[in-house]
């Protein structure tokens, strides 16, 4: 493999945009450099893969946050009056929204809810039945230590008397 020369202003320049952008497109384009090139210094460097890393972490919270402002407080759209723009007002995404609930509810909002409930019913079945078993065998061992017991008592008796 050919060393690779460390060219850190266009590595600062890439991870500095993949941060913002969390593209790796985006940053080539604006640093100026081939995709290959990005990727050969990740595969062969610790150092700037541990910075890819951190760069990818820093743009997926970007993407996170952007994501949440859409769901929460969303973009401002025109409201309109005799043909005119009157106001601008916020309008939460409600599909930003659905998909949130899905995957942070999953079990009550997700695709596979009724799935997921379904299993839910059953492991409880299961537990119950299985509780229901364990309170038999504690029953049926209860009833045969007594007749030990009670056989025991009975041999007692017995030698007592002869």
């Amino acid at each position: 493999m050919t060393e690779i020369k460390r060219c850190w202003r266009p590595q600062g320049r890439f991870l500095r945009e993949f941060a913002r952008t969390g593209s790796v497109s985006a940053a080539c384009r604006a640093s100026g450099l081939a995709r290959r090139t990005v990727y050969n210094w990740r595969d062969a460097d610790a150092d700037f893969r541990a910075r890819w890393d951190a760069a990818r972490e820093r743009g997926v919270g970007h993407l996170r946050d952007e994501v949440m402002r859409r769901a929460m407080i969303g973009d401002d759209v025109p409201v309109w009056h005799d043909g005119r723009i009157v106001d601008h007002v916020a309008e939460p995404d409600s599909r930003v929204l659905w998909k949130l609930l899905q995957a942070l509810q999953a079990d009550t909002y997700g695709p596979r809810a009724a799935e997921l409930r379904a299993e839910h019913e059953r492991q409880a079945e299961f537990r119950r039945r299985l509780d229901e078993a364990d309170k038999r065998v504690a029953a049926y061992d209860a009833s045969l230590e007594a007749e030990r017991n009670a056989l025991l008592k009975g041999q007692g008796k017995s030698h007592d008397a002869g």
